[in-house]
């Protein structure tokens, strides 16, 4: 007898599904730190918009603090949701990880920032621009509160939109089911029907109805009557319930 071996598990299939992910999460905290970059330089614009023509400069500027500190939370959250597969994450593990992220992401960033790429390659922050001191603590409390409320926004967001998918999800499988409990109690029934025209039961009845025409003709119409009566309701029910 043969043995039935199981399928090796294909190796591009997860690693796909991976890389997936961590794209995902990385265009999540992309799009996060353009949403505040853009909002950010609104609320400055009066100040960067003339007489000194910085203001594309200093949005540049804006977009590459806020889309790294928004990248760097959104690998975070995404750490978290690693950790815990393939369970989800509760709403006080997501907030955790909102406010984890956003403590890591803006301390990391705001240091890489103000040594590597303003004091290392000379390239110029939003602070600068706007004249104002460059004081590594005043970022931090600055970028921190920004970045946890669109933050924990996005994160709200993201997990009414992960419910709403369950939701739909479960919906979907209980429609299954309850389509498949139709077929099958439809099919029982058709089993039913044609188990009450098998041809031992016609003989049986035919049998019965020669024996009564020879001792009781009346009888044996009335017997007949009701076996084609009978045959047409059982072929009508058998041809509703199976067309072909």
């Amino acid at each position: 007898m043969a043995v039935a071996t199981p399928m090796p598990a294909v190796p591009g299939t997860n690693m796909a599904t991976a890389t997936r992910f961590w794209i995902t999460r990385l265009g999540y905290g992309f799009v996060l730190g353009v949403a505040i970059a853009t909002l950010d330089f609104a609320h400055y614009f009066p100040l960067t918009a003339a007489p000194k023509n910085i203001g594309f400069l200093s949005f540049v500027s804006l977009l590459l603090e806020w889309c790294g500190e928004g990248v760097l939370l959104a690998l975070t959250v995404g750490l978290a949701e690693r950790w815990m597969s393939p369970r989800e994450l509760r709403a006080w593990q997501l907030l955790l990880a909102v406010v984890v992220g956003t403590v890591a992401a803006v301390l990391t960033w705001q240091t890489f920032t103000l040594i590597v790429l303003r004091d290392g390659l000379g390239i110029r922050l939003f602070r600068d621009y706007l004249g104002t001191p460059v004081i590594w603590i005043g970022g931090v409390f600055y970028q921190g509160w920004l970045m946890l409320f669109f933050g924990g926004l996005a994160a709200a967001v993201y997990a009414s939109r992960r419910r709403r998918a369950r939701m739909l999800a479960a919906l979907l499988a209980a429609e299954l089911a309850r389509a498949t409990s139709q077929q099958r109690l439809a099919e029982a029934r058709l089993a039913s029907l044609q188990a009450r025209v098998e041809p031992d039961f016609l003989l049986q009845t035919l049998t019965r109805l020669e024996q009564s025409y020879e001792a009781d003709p009346d009888a044996a119409d009335r017997l007949l009557d009701e076996l084609i009566a009978f045959l047409r309701g059982a072929l009508a029910d058998i041809r509703r319930q199976n067309p072909t």
